[in-house]
């Protein structure tokens, strides 16, 4: 029925999980929640907002979960979410590690969030977050509580306390086993810090002989394939796909696929580029494993 198909909706340009129409809509929804909420004088500009006080509000999580809302809720999910960020801008900063310490926990997130904490590989850093009831906010300089070193230790037990992941696989087209850990709190990602230990309790196994492949997609999930043979190749591109996918998800943490060797040393292996492309690296720690599974020439 041809003739009666409509096109698909033109993707906003600034937040593309939204059609043009639903991100104007966003913004001007998003300008009076924040102005109810106590943000003064609101402005929308293309995936932010900025008050007369200089704050500024990323659109971009917000769209994801709009894009995610059927429509009648939508509404209300734009005055709650402004409500919870205006109420988190004013709240008083912590100084000291005994106010945080049962509810800081260490947080995989993507590099462009800047602060004290862990370089885990190109585009993946840890930092300490404290989780307050109704929202969490990232801790940008550690120097008052005593650096990394003393957060640190705190933040992974609390990590460690939380529930397990829920765990499921799947299987790529022409082979290759992916494990999905997922998690309802934001701190899924996070997992990528117990995989030693969630190897024994999820899947049963010791530390992989040749390593595993490892997307963090975005902040509820750790994919993870354990590399055995051949269908590491048909893995691989199948997890190419998935971090990608977490682009345009709430609290994406990165679009790139590493390796993670049987020590915990994390290697980037595919990396997007800038006209949409994917390359694949196969060097190093990845390119060693790959020679020991004897793949056929």
């Amino acid at each position: 029925m041809g003739l009666f198909s409509r096109p698909a909706p033109v993707p906003d340009p600034s937040l593309p999980m939204l059609s043009i129409d639903d991100a104007e809509w966003l913004r001007g929804a998003a300008v009076e929640a924040f102005a109810r909420a106590g943000a003064p004088e609101p402005r929308a500009m293309a995936d932010h907002l900025v008050d007369t006080a200089g704050a500024v509000y990323g659109l971009g999580n917000l769209a994801a979960l709009v894009a995610a809302t059927p429509k009648r809720q939508r509404a209300a999910l734009v005055r709650e979410h402004a409500t919870v960020i205006v109420t988190a801008q004013h709240r008083a900063t912590p100084t000291t590690i005994e106010e945080i310490s049962d509810i800081v926990y260490a947080r995989v997130m993507s590099d462009e969030v800047v602060g004290d904490g862990l370089d885990l590989a190109p585009g993946l850093v840890v930092r300490a977050c404290v989780d307050y009831p109704d929202s969490v906010a990232t801790l940008s300089n550690l120097e008052s509580f005593g650096g990394w070193a003393a957060v640190g230790p705190t933040a992974l037990a609390n990590l460690r306390r939380l529930p397990p992941p829920e765990h499921r696989t799947i299987t790529a087209r022409g082979g290759g086993v992916i494990h999905l850990l997922t998690c309802e709190d934001l701190f899924g990602a996070s997992r990528l810090l117990l995989l030693d230990e969630l190897f024994g309790s999820l899947l049963g196994i010791e530390r992989p002989d040749y390593g595993v492949l490892v997307a963090v997609p975005h902040r509820h999930t750790v994919a993870v394939h354990i590399i055995e043979d051949a269908t590491v190749v048909t893995a691989l591109d199948a997890m190419v796909g998935l971090a990608r996918s977490g682009e345009d998800a709430a609290g994406p943490v990165s679009p790139d696929v590493y390796y993670r060797d049987p020590s915990g040393v994390l290697q980037r292996v595919s990396r997007n580029e800038p006209d949409g492309s994917v390359q694949v690296e196969v060097s190093g720690l990845f390119e060693v494993a790959m020679s020991r599974i004897a793949l056929p020439g």
